[in-house]
């Protein structure tokens, strides 16, 4: 039987003005079924012909460098929707959208074998997209159970630049999810929560999944500008996804003034239809949508600019060597005892290669999860310094651009130094930098996103 929510959603009238709903039991049954062997005959016909799905892109933008951060792939599907029970023999069935098609799978429990299609194609789009940007591609958490997907995600190889976007379609123990976004991470890819706020994306499944970015769902997003529950709600969010060290997106940006608004919070990328529309093809900003970016901009500022004079990463930063190779790497840094980068093609860091005397080899290499930007204070570098891993909380910081290229490294001794000179220590100040909605993580280290 199909979700009883698709009956009352999609079912016609069986005549005018009744409803499924409002028929008999033994009819409403009989067409509910009709509905979903309709249901069934469209899945079969765009698993026999895979060229119907059609995928669009949707810029996700970042809000202080005014440029496209990344797209999120989309799906549509160029075949009409079944004939609904009821209908004439002259009646056209209406275009179906894709919340349809993903609802009825669900519903005939085909989820996993339409979301496999869509990320076989989506992922195709790899070698296409513009470099600094990341490619969001989508999966339910019941999807990522099954063989299936998993199959089609680690089956796709390096997954660097590639941003998993966990929906909310479904509910799903967010521990069984562990085991394979472990795998995933482990191929680059980073992980995004969809719709935090709303149905399923909880505060728990935040704590349990941990992600690199929190997508704050549109319906808190609409209107905030005139309602301080939704933004004291979104702040909160944004609270919480800069102790996790997660990037935070906000969601369905419609008008000028949730832009404002969502920039004077500090939330680091947007996505909706005021900046940019889903399109077949990557996008860059057009001229209307940079108009809106800089209407509300202040020069210089990204987010509060936190107290005068106050000292920024970028003032922390060291150059050290770098090296393409993780061998080379942890030669130099044996030999020389000094720290080395491993940088990729573009002079993205990957790793971290650190002297180590307890370490049998005298070297310990470690990746880059988390990296800092230039402008971000040094007060906001340590909050999220002490918030990493137990074992990794004194490691070296990476400073990198807007690209995701290696800028320098900072020692945790050096923050903590200047942080004791600081004269905000006698004042007692703190700053509200933005940097706490905008940590490096993964997705600026891996895909170069900020």
């Amino acid at each position: 039987m199909s979700d009883p929510r698709l009956r009352h959603r999609r079912a016609p009238a069986a005549r005018p003005g009744l409803a499924v709903a409002d028929l008999p039991a033994d009819a409403a049954r009989t067409a509910d079924s009709a509905d979903a062997a309709g249901w069934s005959q469209r899945l079969d016909a765009l698993r026999a012909a895979p060229e119907a799905l059609r995928l669009v892109l949707h810029p996700l933008v970042d809000l202080a460098a005014a440029r496209v951060a990344g797209h999120e792939v989309l799906s549509r599907v160029d075949l009409p929707a079944p004939v609904p029970p009821g209908a004439g023999p002259h009646d056209v069935p209406a275009p179906a959208g894709p919340e349809r098609w993903f609802d009825a799978a669900r519903a005939l429990g085909r989820a996993a074998e339409l979301d496999a299609l869509v990320l076989r194609r989506a992922l195709g789009l790899r070698a296409r997209t513009p470099h600094g940007q990341f490619l969001t591609v989508n999966a339910s958490p019941t999807s990522l159970l099954d063989g299936r997907v998993l199959d089609v995600l680690l089956g796709a190889g390096d997954l660097a630049g590639v941003v998993l976007e966990v929906t909310e379609h479904a509910d799903c123990a967010p521990e069984a999810l562990l085991e394979p976004l472990r795998a995933l991470r482990a191929r680059g890819a980073v992980v995004a929560l969809d719709d935090v706020g709303t149905a399923h994306s909880g505060l728990l499944r935040m704590a349990v999944l941990r992600p690199e970015v929190v997508k704050v769902d549109l319906q808190l997003v609409r209107g905030l500008e005139g309602d301080v529950v939704r933004r004291t709600l979104v702040q909160l969010l944004g609270e919480c996804a800069g102790r996790l060290d997660a990037w935070v997106v906000a969601e369905g940006v419609e008008t000028p003034a949730e832009l404002d608004v969502l920039r004077g919070m500090g939330v680091p990328l947007v996505q909706g239809h005021l900046l940019a529309r889903p399109e077949p093809r990557f996008q860059s900003l057009s001229a209307r949508a940079l108009e809106h970016l800089r209407r509300g901009a202040v020069p210089g500022r990204c987010g509060d600019p936190g107290a005068p004079g106050e000292r920024r990463a970028g003032d922390l930063a060291r150059r050290t060597k770098t090296s393409r190779s993780l061998p080379e790497a942890a030669g130099v840094a044996g030999t020389e005892r000094t720290t080395v980068v491993v940088v990729d093609v573009r002079d993205v860091p990957v790793a971290l290669v650190v002297p180590d005397e307890r370490a049998p080899s005298g070297v310990r290499s470690l990746p880059v999860d988390v990296t800092f930007a230039p402008e971000d204070t040094v007060h906001d570098v340590a909050v999220r310094a002490v918030a990493r891993a137990a074992a990794a909380r004194f490691d070296p910081l990476v400073c990198t651009d807007a690209t995701g290229r290696f800028v320098g490294v900072l020692g945790v001794e050096d923050v903590v130094l200047d942080l004791a000179s600081d004269s905000r220590s006698s004042t007692g100040a703190v700053s509200r930098s933005a940097a706490r909605w905008q940590p490096g993580a993964a997705a600026r280290a891996r895909g170069g996103a900020r």
